[in-house]
């Protein structure tokens, strides 16, 4: 049963609306960062299973297993900053078509890979590259995959063993961003309308307003992951997490073991996600970023309806721990016009915060109260 069939739509759901794409982005390409110490946050890179590539300049560059060329950009710089990301489209005249319809120039690539891109930028002033032409590198041998699994019923793996070193989790590709917008609305018609993407699944608050939604890529009849760019609607703007797919539960658990023995210190999980279904593991960085592990996560294709759902903090996941502390808002429902009043939430109406607050304060589960 999948989310959308296991919990009922909402009595009140202002449906989110896709305008008429310019472009239809097919993958997600990569992450870009600036850190103040290139140098831990590589040792923690190393540790979560990206592997160094070409360094231009003082710009690292790190890969995974699969075949793009590179998945994180890390500069140096005076702040520690997610600097943005690029998804990438298939045809040339895709690219044209953004650049002209932006009025952003074409630029050539000189990053790992070479091809030409066209730097947007969204609404709350985050870089959005849309590039294509890439060149491709060849595959990695991926360790450790997890194979066949006996079932009470089924015994398919005979003779066979599964005693995995410890080692990083094997990183295949980028899998996800999710962003934190004060105004849902304005920031999820841009990337729809940007790069095309589908909502997948749409949380709403009391009030039947969009709060949490996963969008997806739309790859028409292809199949493609339940969401690669999430956007939360609450106060303040910034980036929640990266997420990066690796082979199978039994790599997610030996990356959590081998960050443990590394010293990092465990975030969120190992638990599963409800709506995309991912089995997932957190992290945080040197400088405090999420970076999330994930594996066998649900795919859609074009044609998958959008599901609606009230926003709760039961939502988010289906086993594992509850959120931890600092997912969870802390402030008293009472202290909240107060609050509002001294501008600590921005543009977002009271109303709204109030509705948010309530969700994600609610009981997660008797056993965990």
């Amino acid at each position: 049963m999948n989310a959308t069939q296991s919990s009922p739509r909402p009595e009140k759901v202002t449906t989110v609306v896709r305008p008429e794409p310019i472009i239809k982005a097919d993958a997600m390409a990569y992450v870009r960062f600036s850190r103040r110490d290139p140098g831990e946050m590589e040792r923690f890179l190393l540790d979560f299973g990206l592997i160094p590539t070409e360094a231009r300049d003082g710009v690292r560059h790190y890969r995974g297993c699969g075949a793009a060329p590179f998945l994180v950009q890390i500069e140096p710089g005076p702040e520690d900053a997610f600097l943005g990301f690029g998804v990438s489209v298939r045809e040339p005249a895709e690219l044209e078509r953004i650049a002209t319809a932006t009025r952003v120039p074409i630029e050539e690539s000189t990053a790992p890979g070479g091809g030409r891109r066209v730097r947007l930028t969204d609404p709350d002033g985050l870089a959005v590259d849309v590039v294509c032409g890439q060149q491709p590198v060849a595959e990695l041998a991926a360790p450790n995959a997890l194979g066949p699994i006996n079932t009470p019923s089924v015994k398919a793996r005979i003779n066979q063993t599964v005693r995995p070193p410890l080692a990083p989790s094997p990183i295949f590709k980028l899998g996800h961003i999710v962003i934190q917008r004060p105004d849902f609305d304005r920031a999820a018609q841009w990337y729809m309308r940007h790069i095309g993407i589908i909502p997948s699944d749409v949380q709403v608050l009391a009030d039947g307003s969009p709060a949490l939604a996963f969008f997806r890529l739309d790859r028409g009849d292809r199949p493609a992951d339940h969401h690669s760019v999430a956007i939360l609607g609450a106060p303040g703007t910034g980036l929640l997490h990266v997420s990066f797919e690796t082979f199978d539960l039994d790599a997610v658990g030996q990356g959590h073991n081998y960050l443990r023995a590394g010293g990092w210190t465990p975030y969120w999980g190992i638990g599963r996600h409800a709506l995309g279904s991912q089995v997932f593991d957190y992290w945080k960085d040197p400088v405090g970023d999420e970076w999330e592990h994930y594996a066998d996560g649900d795919v859609m294709d074009a044609s998958y309806p959008t599901g609606y759902h009230a926003l709760a903090r039961v939502t988010l996941w289906t086993w594992g721990d509850d959120l931890p502390d600092s997912m969870r808002p802390d402030v008293p429902l009472e202290a909240l016009a107060d609050i509002h009043a001294s501008g600590a939430f921005g543009d977002m109406p009271l109303e709204k915060v109030r509705n948010f607050m309530t969700a994600m304060q609610l009981p997660p589960r008797p056993w965990m109260r």
